[in-house]
């Protein structure tokens, strides 16, 4: 047989180099051997440890056999198996149009290692239709397969990890450990398009409004280059000041050492900070809502001296107002209206869900050396207390759920568990997903000394911690100055052109949005007034309807659409997405059938056109509405 491993190492160094160098670290016939059949495809894989083949019978039959009981996941884009085999049924399963993608867990690396030799996945490695994994793949590889394709989230109650056959059974343990990965996975991308629009919309309002403050203001990347000058250095260390409640205990150390470290304050902690007389360098504010500016109104204007805050284009007016006069450096989010607008000097950070996960963006896009963690518990104390003292909303501001309903994270230390809540675990996971995907070497310790553990980060005491902090010189303070006026107004007519572009885009893709969708509405009365005959309805009108459904859908592969409106709909689209995709994924063994699935997927699509319509007028509403501020 044809050697195909060269070709298919070279596809996945592309796609999976971790695993690549796995591969080819493999030493061959350590615990398998290879016996051919008569025919290139019937090849048996026999573990020497036992004598155990893979395939008990034929392989070949075998693999029919699994084709057959795969039919009824014909028209499933995506799939998810546990256990290659000899990969032959793979390649058969990838010649499926609908099969967008299907991800393998190989527990063997040495059985992956001899299938790449034999078959040639080349083509569908590159294009990520088959993704490998082994036993050494981690919850954060898992979670990425979901982060690079928006589309697979709207399969997650599809979901199944299929066992390859009964040899795979004596990896139980991994295959429920696998399953758990990736249930955890799908749920942290369905929570985090959350289940109100509101906020998303409150978000472009609030964006657009902002954009004049924005660029009259200092640049994301001129603060990055301050702070990469002055403060990332070989011995550069960063401190992220959190508000749980452990922070109490950390104050004293921290402002001993305050001239020498370089601060990063989430908002809820400047207050507390100034009141024991310490003050950060950089302070963070990502959120929509107005009750965030008490942070700032609560703090006197004295401990705004010298402070840089940190703050993006999504907050509310009232917080905007109690920085009057301060030095604010506006940035943007990484949503897509925001990139819409350009601008790409002011972003974009603030990807995860808390001001703690933009601090530490930002102490990757600084190149600090080192993060120190303190106040970061994400959990209650053993009191009940989920703030530290001082919080402005008080230590208890939110309170512990129930026995039934508490949300147990592996505890500081690792030594039993912490109670947190939903919102705190996807924060975790949000960080733990940067920690794992930084780019460089950098030393995350978390100095908190309490709350839950954060996986990729070293756990130490912040006293041991800060003894290798240079106290010989003292940090040098940051400054940034605005940009020139002729700048910042070139800028202006350019955010005035794309805002209008921005409107009259929204209004045309809501116009035809409208159009399909009282076609749609049309043919529904007509099913009800002609329910008792519908041998004689003229099927073809529904045909025609949905294929002019599916011109609307293209809109969420189109670039522009998504970059626009996909923040603000998503929220309620992938809901009833999920839903839609049971009836498309089912399958139609006769006319009868296919036309009762035609009938259920235009009612369907009803409510979700006019729900899609009446996303996109809320956003011209509130887009108009902020821009008319400008004028």
């Amino acid at each position: 047989m044809q050697d195909f491993f060269a070709l298919n190492l070279s596809a996945l160094q592309k796609t999976s180099p971790n695993l690549a160098k796995r591969l080819q670290d493999v030493v061959p016939n350590t615990h398998y051997e290879v016996f051919l059949g008569d025919d290139v495809l019937n090849f048996n894989i026999i573990d020497t440890r036992d004598c155990a083949p893979i395939f008990v019978d034929s392989p070949l039959i075998q693999t029919n056999q699994k084709i057959v009981e795969f039919m009824p996941y014909a028209q499933y884009p995506y799939l998810y198996c546990f256990g290659l085999g000899n990969g032959v049924f793979y390649k058969v399963l990838l010649q499926n149009e609908y099969l967008k993608r299907v991800v393998v867990i190989e527990p063997e690396l040495e059985i992956l290692f001899i299938v790449l030799h034999l078959l040639d996945f080349s083509q569908e490695i590159a294009e990520s239709r088959i993704l490998f994994l082994d036993s050494q793949s981690t919850f954060q590889d898992v979670l990425l397969i979901f982060l690079q394709d928006t589309h697979t989230k709207i399969y997650s109650k599809l979901y199944n990890l299929h066992i390859f056959n009964a040899y795979y059974d004596r990896y139980a343990t991994l295959s429920i450990e696998f399953n758990r990965y990736f249930i955890k996975a799908l749920e942290h991308c369905v929570i985090s398009v959350g289940n109100d629009s509101k906020d998303a919309i409150t978000g472009i309002a609030h964006h657009i409004a902002n954009l004049p403050k924005m660029l009259a203001s200092p640049s994301l990347i001129t603060l990055i280059k301050e702070l990469r000058t002055k403060r990332a250095n070989q011995k550069s260390t960063a401190v992220i000041v959190s508000t749980g409640p452990s922070l109490s205990k950390q104050l004293p150390l921290l402002k001993q050492y305050q001239d020498y470290l370089t601060i990063f304050c989430i908002d809820a902690s400047l207050p507390i900070l100034a009141k024991e007389g310490i003050k950060p360098d950089v302070v963070f504010s990502l959120e929509r809502v107005d009750l965030t500016a008490r942070f700032y109104e609560e703090t006197p204007k004295p401990c705004h001296k010298d402070v840089i805050f940190a703050i993006t284009t999504i907050v509310h007016k009232r917080l905007a107002d109690a920085l009057e006069g301060d030095c604010v450096q506006w940035s943007m989010r990484p949503f897509g209206y925001t990139y819409y607008f350009g601008f790409n000097d002011y972003g974009y950070i603030g990807v995860g869900m808390s001001a703690a996960n933009m601090a530490y963006e930002m102490v990757v896009y600084s190149k600090f050396t080192r993060c120190i963690l303190i106040g970061q518990d994400l959990a209650f104390a053993k009191d009940g207390s989920s703030h530290a003292k001082n919080a402005v909303y008080g230590e208890r501001e939110i309170a512990p759920k129930q026995d039934s309903q508490k949300v147990l994270l592996p505890a500081y230390g690792g030594e039993g568990m912490v109670e947190s809540t939903n919102v705190w675990k996807l924060f975790l996971e949000f960080y733990e997903a940067d920690i794992a995907q930084t780019p460089y070497k950098l030393e995350v310790i978390n100095a908190t000394e309490g709350g839950a553990r954060i996986q990729g980060t070293i756990e130490m005491p912040f006293a041991k911690a800060l003894e290798s902090i240079d106290t010989s010189t003292k940090k040098q303070p940051l400054i940034l100055t605005p940009p020139p006026l002729e700048l910042i107004e070139s800028n202006m007519t350019k955010a005035r052109e794309k805002t209008r572009e921005f409107l009259a885009f929204a209004r045309e893709k809501k116009a035809k949005i409208e159009e399909v969708f009282l076609e749609v509405a049309g043919l529904i009365e007509d099913l009800e007034a002609n329910k008792n005959d519908l041998e004689n309805f003229d099927f073809t009108k529904i045909s025609t309807a949905l294929e002019h459904i599916e011109s609307i859908k293209e809109f969420f592969y189109d670039k522009a659409f998504t970059t626009c409106f996909n923040d603000a709909i998503q929220s309620y689209i992938v809901h009833q997405e999920m839903e839609i995709a049971k009836i498309v994924v089912r399958i139609a063994q006769d006319d009868i059938a296919l036309k009762a699935k035609q009938i259920d997927l235009l009612y369907a699509h009803k409510y979700w056109l006019f729900s899609l319509a009446g996303g996109i007028d809320c956003v011209i509403e509130v887009a108009q509405k902020s821009f008319s501020q400008w004028e």
